[in-house]
């Protein structure tokens, strides 16, 4: 009764009472009686409990969604390095993935702090401290709510989203003894092949990642337009990267110019010629097989050849 009454919240109650406690004890056990006939008792178990189930529980659902997000990325990952293994990046090596949590820790201050209250509020679960587990909920509240409403700046998607507290790198890896040949975070330092064939393998391997649904080990939509992708690159190296687009089950429509189609030729079934008519200013498209194409390549060949023959005096007997 002394601590009731010496409590800050109730003495508007207890203002007018008698200051002894005996002499006040008939006020007490009126305020008591009107306590239970209000059923007050039984709304605070039930706020109680509501708490602890819609807060607490979500709480918890949500760090343990940010902690299977980082074992999806990493068996993901592990996926499409199998596929890596079975293709070359240079003679005699591969590529394998890698993921580290972020060396900038400055940058991720807020999060761990949100996590430090977040697993505060996750102890106090037992506790019968409730307005305090309500407070540090609240306040976990307004970080989502503030973070939720911005989702796009980076300081949000670092919070939210557990792919941006990740760093991604590349092994090059020794084919046959497995040896670390050398670590690759970007293709600075490397020659033209190199970067070529490190920029097209990662690009069919964040591919594969994207286009991958959950429970799936292959991408489901899978077709892909590569637009002058190998103009520039070897031959050696670009078979190299389809073979990678390949092995991930991506299929790839190249746009190339036709000076380049001996590589398209090893990698499509069939292909459609582009035409420009200059005079007229139209377009047109030919779809046709590579036999078809071979024909008209060797007419055209043949054809030349009579012309110069005829330019020479030479006559075909």
């Amino acid at each position: 009764m002394i601590s009731f009454r010496s409590n800050e919240r109730w003495q508007p109650y207890t203002l007018d009472w008698p200051t002894a406690v005996h002499a006040a004890l008939p006020e007490y056990i009126t305020h008591l009686n009107y306590i239970r006939h209000e059923g007050l008792p039984d709304l605070v178990e039930r706020q109680a409990e509501r708490v602890s189930k819609y807060s607490t529980q979500s709480l918890a659902t949500l760090l343990a969604a940010f902690n299977t997000e980082r074992d999806t990325i990493r068996e993901r990952i592990q996926k499409i390095n199998q596929v890596l293994a079975k293709t070359e990046f240079r003679p005699g090596s591969y590529l394998r993935l890698r993921q580290r949590d972020c060396t900038n820790l400055a940058a991720f201050d807020h999060v761990r702090n949100f996590h430090q209250k977040a697993n505060a509020a996750l102890a106090q679960i037992t506790g019968s401290n409730h307005d305090l587990r309500f407070q540090m909920l609240a306040g976990l509240i307004e970080i989502l709510k503030k973070h939720t409403a911005s989702p796009h700046n980076l300081e949000s998607l670092r919070l939210l989203d557990p792919r941006y507290r990740l760093e991604f790198f590349a092994e090059e890896t020794n084919l046959a003894s497995g040896e670390v040949l050398d670590v690759l975070d970007s293709s600075g330092g490397k020659s033209g092949g190199e970067k070529e064939a490190f920029a097209g393998i990662i690009v069919a391997a964040s591919l594969a990642y994207v286009l991958t649904p959950d429970g799936c080990d292959y991408p489901v939509y899978r077709t892909v337009f590569l637009d002058e992708a190998f103009s520039n690159t070897a031959e050696a190296v670009s078979r190299r990267v389809l073979r990678v687009f390949k092995e991930l089950h991506i299929h790839v429509n190249l746009i190339t110019p036709y000076k380049n189609l001996n590589l398209a030729r090893e990698s499509a079934k069939s292909l459609v010629i582009a035409e420009r008519n200059a005079e007229k200013h139209e377009s047109s498209l030919c779809e046709m097989t590579w036999e078809e194409l071979d024909r008209q390549q060797q007419e055209r060949f043949s054809g030349s050849l009579l012309q110069e023959a005829e330019q020479l005096g030479i006559h075909p007997l």
